[in-house]
């Protein structure tokens, strides 16, 4: 393959959706966070490198359990600004707590 038809490959690949760093469908394990203040409610990995802002979900978790949660990216604005805002197709417990 010549440079020019590679760099023609990157352009068409960097142009398709979902090659531009966009949230695709997210599977993610982690401690369910909801800030009193303002409702919001969040899902922290386990690693502490992602923070999810649950936009909506049925039914809501409680607070500070561990979850498996599957979600797509969120489409629209979001009340709450901080984290990745997305919608929970489903979720279940581990039967864990989060460590306080």
């Amino acid at each position: 393959m010549n440079v020019i038809s590679m760099a023609a490959m990157l352009v068409a690949l960097a142009q398709t959706p979902g090659h531009k760093g966009e949230l695709t469908d997210v599977k993610a394990t982690g401690c369910t966070v909801r800030v009193a203040a303002t409702g919001c409610l969040f899902l922290k990995t386990l690693d502490g490198k992602t923070t999810y802002n649950i936009v909506s979900v049925d039914p809501v978790p409680n607070s500070g359990i561990v979850i498996i949660m599957e979600a797509k990216p969120h489409q629209g604005p979001a009340t709450c600004k901080q984290g990745i805002s997305v919608d929970v197709i489903q979720w279940e417990s581990t039967g864990e707590t989060c460590a306080r």
